[in-house]
Parts: structure tokens; sequence; C-alpha cells
């Protein structure tokens, strides 16, 4: 699929995977999902973070995952929390461009153009915080959490997924 078709179907992806709500305990599943799918594909480390903008509700690492991986989750979640949009959306939509511009005057040490944060959305409300895997390509950082967040919403994890690269 061309850059433009993946952009449109992730923007489909942000649209249809809304959370009647958000708490907790789903936030703890939601990361263990995204924990495991990781694991299951690399053996060298990633973490996944479950985030509202106010507070952390989940983080879990893999072996091999390091304080590295941690930071970059952060700034990921400064991405979503500047944007209310995926951070692959924001990678599709710049292009070359995975710089963080002077011109937009926010610290590049807080925010990360990488692909890998999804938006928690809850339907009514909008964009509460962002579900967040490190450790892959951000291609697959991101499709290892939409397939969690569809797989928990019931959807299967096969749903709106990105075609193989």
């Amino acid at each position: 699929m061309s850059i433009e078709g993946d952009l449109k179907r992730v923007v489909e992806q942000e649209a249809a995977l809304e959370f009647e709500r958000f708490d907790e305990d789903i936030a703890f599943e939601l990361g263990g999902l995204i924990r495991q799918a990781g694991k299951a594909l690399n053996s060298g480390g990633i973490a996944a973070g479950i985030y509202t903008f106010d507070r952390t509700l989940f983080y879990g690492a893999t072996a091999g995952g390091t304080e590295f991986n941690r930071i970059w989750i952060e700034r990921k979640l400064g991405l979503v929390r500047l944007m209310l949009k995926s951070s692959y959306r924001v990678v599709l939509e710049r292009g070359d461009k995975s710089r963080i511009e002077p011109g937009w005057a926010i610290d590049p040490a807080k925010y990360a153009i990488a692909g890998g944060a999804f938006p928690i959305s809850v339907r009514g409300i909008g964009v509460v915080g962002a579900a967040i895997a490190s450790g892959l390509h951000e291609r697959v950082d991101h499709e290892i959490v939409r397939s969690s967040i569809a797989k928990l919403l019931g959807k299967g994890e096969d749903f709106l997924a990105l075609p193989s690269a």
C-alpha cells in the first residue's frame, strides 16, 4: 500500500478504535496485550506504556528493554498529546520530515515524530491518552498497538490492519 493508502487506513483506525470507557483495569489488560505481542515478535526487547494525559497507568518491558525505550515512549506520548492523533499518522503526514521544527517552539527532547503511539479515544469525550510500544520499527510498533486495541475491543486483531510492508 502507498503512503497515501496507509495514511487513509490509519485515519480509519483512529476513528473506529474508540473505547466506551477507559480505566485502570482496561489499561492493564491493554498493556499486557501490547507487551505480549511485542515479545512474540522480538527477542531484543520491547516496552509498552499506557497513559492518560495526567498519569501512567501501565508500563512493562520484556528482557532487553531499556531506559532508552521508556524515553522514546514518553516522547511519543508527548506527540499524541500535542497532535491528538497517532504518532505514525504524523510520520506519514510529514513524509521525510521526521524532526521537530524550530518554528514549533517546543522542546525536541519531549516529543518524537516516530510511530508506535496510538491515541486512546473514549466515545463522547475524545482523546484522553495513548497506548505506546517501543522497540521495533515504527510501523510494527504502531501495528502492535493497533492490533492489541482492536483485540481488546472485540474487533479481532486484524481489524483495519495495515498491509504487510
